[in-house]
């Protein structure tokens, strides 16, 4: 027989107060508190918050931020244009015509002119390890475009006259303006030190693409050759262009007893280097002229100093000039651009 269930069971704990009866932890059960106190929840609940939106934002900024490059880049070249036109207006009202020493302004032009060949050369010496005369044409041709808004355009055009793999594109591009803003640095630190001793550690910058060029050497076509090669020549270039800046100086202020000749150069050279790592002012347009000034403040009068600092641009622009339309001449052109013997006519080699 089944027995017969009365219902008068003993009441329980927790029935007594009227709650309901939690259940027997499990095996495996995590023990301690089910979850946080609410005031705690709320707080991380708010700084979550902060993070999602501080994550979107910096999110949207970085896909803005190409965009808001660009737009910088092309606001700042009229901005630059302007004020250079404006420091040499300024200094031709301080100026007279017979205050001009035109041989100093001669000098100055052949001096440039060895810089920028230095350029040229140096180029074919990184990706060639010689001067190869055949460099001149297309190098000039990509340099041009430097003075487009944007800055970039010039090495990007380079690019495409580089045989290999995209590397070796890239590698080649970044060894030429790695070099140049070392050497240009250095030579013009070891010029600085007569007026002020403590740049001289700066002096070894040139070591960097030296130790550099080993690396580059295992994974491109830039041979450690090609950069020893290309610092020689640009060393050579950094010095005429040092020279051409105190020649421009002399021909708007003339030879002076305060006057740091080895001084100026070295400022000139450390203003193109301050061009080149602006990368959103075309050609170094305003940041050259603004820190040559800035440099040269304590020995020169403000419009004596503008004055050079645009005539030393005018002249680099003339040797420019001079060495594009020299290579478009007839015969230049024979001599650098040697003829390509198509493929199906060339003979098959014999062994």
């Amino acid at each position: 027989m089944k027995a017969v269930d009365t219902g008068n069971h003993p009441p329980r704990p927790a029935e007594l107060d009227g709650q309901p009866v939690p259940s027997a932890p499990r095996d495996g059960d995590a023990q301690g508190p089910v979850a946080a106190p609410p005031a705690a929840r709320r707080r991380a609940e708010v700084w979550h918050g902060y993070a999602v939106r501080a994550y979107a934002a910096a999110n949207n900024f970085r896909r803005r931020m190409p965009r808001l490059v660009a737009v910088l880049r092309a606001a700042y070249y009229p901005t630059a244009i302007a004020l250079v036109v404006w420091m040499g207006i300024d200094a031709a009202r301080a100026l007279q015509d017979d205050q001009i020493n035109w041989a100093a302004v001669a000098g100055s032009f052949l001096a440039a002119l060895v810089w920028w060949l230095s350029l040229i050369y140096g180029w074919a010496n990184l990706v060639t390890e010689r001067f190869d005369h055949s460099q001149a044409g297309p190098w000039c041709r990509t340099q041009v475009t430097r003075y487009l808004p944007g800055g970039i355009w010039a090495p990007l055009a380079r690019t495409t006259i580089v045989r290999g793999r995209i590397r070796d594109k890239l590698a080649a591009v970044a060894a030429e303006n790695t070099i140049q803003l070392c050497v240009a640095l250095a030579i013009g630190v070891l010029w600085m030190t007569i007026h002020d001793p403590r740049w001289l550690p700066l002096a070894l910058l040139p070591m960097v693409p030296l130790l550099l060029s080993g690396w580059l050497q295992r994974r491109t076509k830039v041979t450690r050759r090609g950069v020893i090669r290309a610092s020689l020549v640009y060393g050579i270039g950094w010095i005429a262009y040092g020279l051409s800046g105190v020649l421009a100086q002399i021909a708007v202020t003339g030879i002076r007893d305060q006057t740091y000749p080895l001084y100026i150069a070295g400022a000139a050279c450390i203003a193109w280097a301050a061009g080149l790592v602006v990368v959103i002012a075309p050609g170094g347009v305003g940041v050259r002229e603004v820190v040559y000034v800035w440099f040269l403040s304590s020995l020169y009068p403000r419009e004596a100093l503008q004055g050079a600092s645009v005539l030393l641009r005018i002249v680099t622009i003339a040797a420019e000039l001079a060495v594009l339309i020299a290579v478009g001449l007839p015969w230049v052109r024979r001599l650098t651009d040697p003829p390509a013997t198509p493929a199906s006519t060339a003979e098959p080699v014999r062994r």
